[in-house]
């Protein structure tokens, strides 16, 4: 590593030096504490600088050359649909029920029933977003819309497209809606800051896109609000105001501090050297279906949350050397916890190349 022009601690290796630190010092004690990892150089002003490749491009076309059977896995699933239907049942059936019980209930039943059938929805809206539900694209974002009414928040349609930049530009400052902003950078510092940053998560979740990268509103996320905004009147005025507190709440505790949404750190935060895409293999998995599979599903995106556990069946030599979480929790109290761990710890590429040329 070196200082920039910036003075900032930039780094010219590639991540493919992991895979040779492995190959010598065995990867078994990243397997049994990926937590401990996390003490080594690095800025605490800014991001991990590294000039390297976007490492799942590289690895999906060697996948592809060695396992061109992979091609099976593409396409939808159209089972994610019926999927929906019924878990926004379940969330409507839910509401009536405890709706009217004691405040105690009310809030424990909607962090660990509601915002689990709420943080499903999520995980399924991500799928319908990447079209892997229809082969028609309208579908798709009309069932990610229908999924809204199990959440009360008009969210599907604008989430898909950040989500689209998340994937054409990953871990490049200024167009990935993902990274954080130089403000947490500099301001969530310390176990406090930290926490009130989990807590509200939903929030810079939600709105830090709006400000790195605004999108004008399109049509569908037009449609998107009205049918909300129709769908919250409905449960009010039918349901009362504390059906739909129900509902916001749950989706509230689903992308905050809960375990569930662990996966939002988990996923791209750099708890090892270099390493910049982490999965979750764990029981948690079947409540945020497959989500935790998240290095094949940046491989794969064109792969539905179904089949994602075949990549690694089907091409193990790509992925069973690679460290990954297994506990959710432990991942949200290394990230409070651990001083070695804040907004700076995610890697960054300093330069975007699309066919070959340098932007």
């Amino acid at each position: 590593m070196f200082l920039n022009s910036q003075g900032l601690l930039e780094d010219s290796n590639q991540p493919e030096l992991l895979k040779e630190q492995e190959k010598r010092n065995g990867h078994s004690t990243f397997r049994e504490s990926i937590f401990a990892n996390t003490k080594f150089e690095k800025n605490i002003t800014y991001f991990h600088i590294m000039g390297h490749d976007e490492p799942h491009a590289i690895r999906r076309k060697q996948i592809l050359q060695k396992h061109p059977e992979i091609k099976i896995l593409f396409g939808p699933d159209i089972m994610s649909a019926w999927l929906g239907v019924g878990i926004v049942l379940a969330q409507f059936w839910c509401i009536n029920f405890f709706a009217t019980t004691n405040w105690l209930w009310y809030l424990v039943s909607s962090y660990c029933i509601g915002a689990v059938l709420s943080h499903a929805l999520h995980a399924l809206m991500h799928d319908f977003t990447h079209y892997l539900c229809f082969e028609s694209m309208q579908y798709n974002k009309l069932m990610a819309i229908f999924l809204n009414f199990g959440q009360g928040v008009p969210s599907a349609i604008t989430f898909g497209r950040y989500h689209s930049d998340h994937h054409t530009f990953m871990n490049l400052p200024d167009l990935d809606p993902d990274l954080p902003s130089q403000w947490e950078i500099d301001h969530v510092t310390g176990p406090l800051r930290k926490f009130l940053f989990m807590l509200f998560l939903p929030l810079f979740y939600s709105l830090r896109p709006m400000f790195i990268r605004p999108l004008v509103p399109n049509q569908y996320e037009i449609l998107n609000l009205v049918a909300i905004i129709i769908s919250n009147t409905l449960i009010y005025i039918y349901m009362g105001p504390s059906a739909l507190g129900w509902l916001i709440l749950s989706t509230y505790f689903g992308l905050s501090i809960h375990p569930l949404a662990a996966h939002l750190i988990t996923e791209h935060y750099e708890f090892i050297n270099r390493l910049e895409t982490y999965n979750y293999l764990g029981i948690a998995n079947f409540l945020i279906l497959n989500l935790g599979y998240h290095t094949e599903h940046h491989d794969f995106p064109n792969i539905p949350w179904s089949r994602l556990p075949l990549v690694k069946k089907i091409a193990p030599e790509f992925y069973d050397s690679l460290p990954y979480h297994t506990n959710y929790t432990l991942a949200i109290l290394a990230y409070i916890f651990d001083g070695y761990m804040g907004p700076f710890s995610r890697i960054v590429r300093k330069e975007l190349k699309l066919n070959g040329k340098t932007k």
